[in-house]
């Protein structure tokens, strides 16, 4: 399969660049598994390394498999000066080795971690918010899926319920009456503009204090961008549910700062965090649920249930204006 990936990366790269002489010189597997099928390219020109991500072998290309849409959100960010990795090359028709693909720069950063061990929490959450509030400034015929319908806040609540139904059945009860609620106090609708759709830290790079790039756009839509504030505000909240792991870490600031930076009114905002409590706990059930199944084993999610059940809890709480970030 490697060799097919190569063979057709190359072969698409000298057809779509004009660069018959074009090589990829090595093309290793990259990551951690997490983010799909992921490998580091040696290609030159333009020379220097690249980032290629393709969609799983053998599935249908769509929504979170289209990786060429995750490609166009990327290069229409890189070209209006928006944090993303720049693009050399995408496709969302089965191009390389029968998939999707898109071939981004290397960007050279860090973690959020060492920032904010040389500078503090609150710079890290200052400069995400600021990278937030950077993606809301476009207009949606900028994001690179200007052709999509907006999804509205009604829409964003029926793709997780129905997702919680595919979850263990100790979190249909608190999910259903957190949905219940959610949908009798819908805000008034914003502009739409580019969602990240899993916006916290782990999806951050950082060089020099500063954001570098956002990745991972698999689940991006159309819509209002207080549903990624409400993700940073799951993220701040999963540091009560240690020693539970959590991959993408929880900066130590609470989601009235969050607030703060991103320059909205506190009124109604409670409503954006525990929307993703509701999101969060839906996706981890459901990856519980493929894992127990075994049709995407991943053991980390059975010491995730005490954080699934705690953000359904927690968004029932944020609803009540009493919830603890403690």
């Amino acid at each position: 399969m490697m060799n097919e990936i190569h063979h057709d990366l190359e072969s698409h790269l000298r057809r779509s660049l004009g660069e018959p002489a074009l090589a990829v010189s090595s093309l290793e597997p990259f990551g951690n598994g997490h983010s799909g099928f992921t490998y580091i390219a040696a290609i030159d020109p333009p020379g220097g390394l690249w980032v290629l991500r393709t969609s799983p072998p053998g599935v249908r290309i769509a929504g979170p498999t289209d990786v060429g849409r995750q490609g166009r959100i990327m290069r229409a960010l890189s070209s209006a000066g928006r944090p993303a990795p720049a693009v050399l090359a995408c496709s969302s028709e089965p191009a390389i080795g029968g998939r999707s693909f898109a071939l981004t720069e290397f960007v050279e950063g860090t973690t959020w971690e060492p920032v904010a061990d040389s500078y503090s929490a609150r710079h890290v959450a200052e400069h995400v918010v600021e990278a937030l509030v950077s993606l809301r400034s476009l207009s949606a015929s900028e994001a690179g899926i200007g052709d999509e319908a907006p999804a509205s806040l009604a829409d964003e609540l029926n793709r997780w319920d129905a997702l919680l139904e595919r979850a263990p059945e100790i979190l249909h009860e608190p999910g259903r009456q957190l949905v219940r609620r959610l949908r009798a106090r819908i805000p008034p609708p914003a502009v739409p503009s580019l969602v990240h759709g899993d916006f916290h830290y782990g999806n951050i790079l950082f060089a020099n204090g500063e954001v570098a790039a956002i990745i991972d756009w698999e689940i991006a839509t159309l819509g209002d961008s207080r549903l990624d504030l409400g993700c940073l505000g799951v993220a701040s909240l999963r540091r009560k549910y240690a020693p539970e792991p959590n991959p993408a870490g929880s900066v130590a600031v609470t989601y009235q700062e969050l607030v703060s930076f991103y320059g909205g009114d506190e009124g109604g905002m409670e409503w954006f965090l525990a929307e993703a409590c509701l999101k969060y706990g839906a996706i981890l059930g459901y990856n519980l649920n493929l894992h127990r199944s075994g049709r995407r084993p991943d053991a980390v999610y059975e010491e995730l249930l005490g954080t699934m059940r705690g953000l359904l809890d927690d968004g029932n709480d944020a609803l009540d204006g009493r919830l603890d970030f403690a």
